[in-house]
């Protein structure tokens, strides 16, 4: 039976990502599939070969980050930085702290802006089953409304499931109900869902169903029943270049710190040049993808011939040919560089990064070295380790196999079916 799918995010490009190889299965399995997103998304989902169905304004996140905080580094983001702590360590005055922060900043500034219109789609086209991303609480309103079933696909470790079970959990021992005054969150999705008739429960906030594409050691403790997806490399509008057909004379170390900290941050918070220059006094040869690559050349002069400099490499065709990857702990760059089992070195900073690189470590499939000790020394230090300790291949060989062995989207596609069968009209 064919079915209309709706896949709905807030505009963050590595976001929508995340959820592009899942929505072309559905749609080669037959079935309807359209994005939801605000206007700016639309370009972006419209290049992936998908239909675009652009609701409401474009959000100002990004603006009023950098309003709040200047050159301030916001990387640790209460509640969320406590996800990976054991669950008797935590209290509920300090998650209660963090959800009345980020509530109103991040996640109403988001969907506010997207909800009616969202809503008012699902009214039209009628869905039966939404795909939200975990930040976009306005898919599963709009779900209910329609009586369709709705479910999150996750982007990266999941901090807001295991937070939030920690938030319901330590309320209840306290005696405090959730979805009132006490309960930042929950009150709001109270508001939101109440302005078009849906009562708050918690599927409001981590949904009926949630699609995870981390293995099983990566994942929090919750408990949470997750269905598993192999990660879908997707990396935008690709152009591989001929000088990566190129077999390397030496080994090749990749190097990528991401766009989110130049879009979201004060920049990044290590040297590029200190970093790429030690890197060029190994024997090796390196391939940086960083903004401002013309600047970066100059300043590296007489070891620039060392280093190749771009804007931009497709990682899907620049991981196979590296024997080590530097990169900062991103959910897209771990998931791509670990299908081709990689090591890595994680320089991590932003949100669920550094349990990300925790992860890795723990593998045996890379190092997590904190961005206060990540001097280009240091980095050039490690990056030898991956080099030459045979240990470091091994586990990223044993992370390979068992992202291999998870189900794939078009694996997933009967089963999420059975999903949407089974919740909707609930």
């Amino acid at each position: 039976m064919s079915m209309r799918i709706l896949f709905t995010a807030y505009a963050v490009r590595t976001h929508f990502f995340s959820m592009v190889s899942l929505a072309h299965a559905l749609d080669t399995a037959g079935h309807e599939v359209r994005v939801a997103s605000q206007p700016e998304l639309v370009p972006e989902i419209t290049r992936a070969g998908l239909t675009a169905v652009p609701v409401g304004r474009d959000h100002q996140l990004w603006r009023v980050l950098k309003a709040r905080h200047g050159d301030e580094r916001w990387s640790a983001l209460p509640p969320f930085d406590v996800a990976d702590v054991p669950g008797e360590l935590l209290s509920l005055g300090y998650l209660r702290a963090g959800y009345g922060d980020v509530v109103p900043w991040w996640f109403r500034l988001v969907n506010e802006p997207l909800v009616d219109e969202l809503v008012g789609l699902c009214r039209w086209w009628e869905p039966e089953l939404v795909v939200w991303e975990p930040g976009t609480f306005a898919g599963g309103v709009a779900a209910r409304v329609c009586g369709a079933a709705h479910g999150r696909l996750t982007w990266g470790v999941d901090f807001f499931g295991r937070v939030r079970e920690q938030f319901v959990r330590l309320a209840g021992e306290a005696g405090e109900p959730v979805g009132g005054a006490g309960d930042p969150l929950g009150a709001w999705l109270s508001d939101l869902g109440g302005r078009y008739g849906v009562a708050y429960d918690e599927e409001l906030t981590t949904g009926q169903f949630t699609v995870d594409q981390l293995p099983e050691a990566f994942r929090l403790e919750t408990g949470i029943e997750y269905l598993p997806m192999r990660f879908g490399v997707y990396n935008g509008v690709s152009v591989v270049p001929r000088w990566l057909w190129e077999v390397p004379v030496r080994p090749r170390v990749g190097f990528t710190l991401g766009l989110s900290a130049v879009e979201r941050l004060a920049g990044y918070a290590v040297s590029v040049v200190e970093i790429l220059k030690a890197l060029a006094a190994l024997d090796v040869e390196v391939v940086a993808a960083v903004p401002g690559a013309a600047e970066i050349r100059e300043e590296l002069g007489a070891v620039g011939d060392r280093v190749r400099v771009e804007e931009f490499v497709p990682l899907a065709a620049l991981a196979p040919t590296c024997a080590v990857m530097v990169h900062h702990g991103g959910f897209g760059t771990i998931g791509t560089t670990s299908l081709h089992a990689v090591p890595q070195l994680a320089v991590a900073e932003e949100i669920d990064a550094p349990i990300l690189a925790r992860g890795l470590a723990a593998y045996g499939a890379g190092v997590d070295l904190p961005v206060a000790e990540a001097t280009g020394e240091r980095v050039a230090h490690e990056v030898r380790r991956l080099l030459t300790e045979s240990s470091f291949t091994e586990g990223a060989r044993r992370l390979r196999a068992d992202m291999r062995a998870m189900p794939s989207a078009a694996d997933v596609v009967p089963e999420l079916v059975r999903i949407a069968e089974r919740h909707r009209g609930r």
